[in-house]
């Protein structure tokens, strides 16, 4: 077993590129879902004369609990007389994004080792014969 040495050759190869770019990808996916927030806007009109048109918000983010995000108004808790802190968003989509970023996340970690693999162990990588790979020096007529 030969020792760990930095072998940046790997890198230049579609090989060690792609999983470059993978691990880019991965940490972009699990960063852009993990901090998303959001919010979702509403225009109240009143059927009283007189009343301005208020708007009630309500802010959600990861993990997309949006049974959880209520209306708020900006001004006051009543809007045309109703408390609109009562009324929520529908759906729980948090175990979709909770899958999603999980899988990034050991997307990432495998694409460390990987690299690792690649650049710091490369003759053992090309020594053996258990893992999968094409010499492309094998391959020049």
């Amino acid at each position: 077993m030969s020792a760990f040495q930095i072998n940046l050759n790997p890198l230049k190869e579609p090989l060690g590129f792609i999983k470059i770019l993978e691990w880019f990808a991965s940490i972009f996916t699990f960063a852009t879902c993990g901090g998303f927030k959001g919010k979702t806007e509403i225009l109240v009109s009143c059927p009283s004369k007189g009343v301005v048109n208020k708007t009630i918000t309500a802010a959600f983010g990861y993990p997309f609990r949006l049974n959880q995000a209520s209306f708020h108004s900006h001004s006051s808790g009543n809007v045309c007389n109703v408390t609109w802190e009562n009324y929520v968003l529908i759906g729980d989509y948090s175990s979709s994004a909770q899958f999603y970023v999980t899988f990034a996340v050991f997307v990432f970690l495998y694409c460390m080792a990987a690299l690792v693999l690649y650049v710091g162990y490369t003759s053992l990588y090309r020594e053996s014969r258990k893992l999968p790979m094409i010499n492309v020096n094998d391959m020049a007529p």
